[in-house]
């Protein structure tokens, strides 16, 4: 009689731990998963800069050039939650890969990266942010300066002179 009572108080016990024990598990799985998103999301980041200057070097400096460019870089807009082409900032640089070009004479290397706070200051882009998905937990994280340098090509110019190169819808 005494053993069967003590279990009718203890009942819910199980319920109880599991729902400590299952929050916990819960959160953990759901960490790890978004860790897992997290590295997909840096990874689309690093691709986008490699994208949007590999077409800034054949395309012309000029705002449709530049505009086609960052809009290939982006994916068009379709693989990350509010990622577009405001993001990410081109850089057309001279001889020594640090000065900005004045012109398409002086310009031998295309930067493209993503856009960081002192970007988004000037004008530049917009900071891009990645928001976890974690239970109980609201973290939002800037993204890294993801940046890709190539030399330039032809820059949207035909050797011939027939005109530039179409880049763009």
């Amino acid at each position: 009689m005494w053993l069967n009572k003590s279990l009718r108080h203890q009942s819910g016990i199980t319920t109880v731990e599991f729902a400590l024990i299952g929050s916990v598990l819960f959160v953990v799985l759901f960490g790890l998963i978004e860790f897992g998103r997290l590295l997909f999301t840096w990874n689309v980041l690093d691709e986008a800069t490699r994208r949007a200057v590999r077409v800034a070097v054949v395309c012309p400096i000029t705002a449709v050039g530049q505009q086609f460019a960052r809009e290939t870089g982006a994916f068009g807009g379709t693989l990350l939650p509010d990622f577009t082409e405001a993001n990410i900032v081109l850089s057309y640089l001279q001889e020594d890969g640090i000065t900005l070009a004045a012109a398409t004479e002086d310009t031998y290397y295309v930067r493209a990266r993503i856009a960081t706070l002192a970007d988004e200051t000037a004008g530049l882009g917009t900071v891009y942010e990645h928001q976890m998905l974690i239970p109980f937990f609201n973290i939002t994280l800037d993204a890294d300066a993801f940046e890709t340098t190539l030399p330039t090509e032809s820059l949207g110019v035909h050797p011939d002179g027939a005109g530039s190169a179409p880049c763009g819808p």
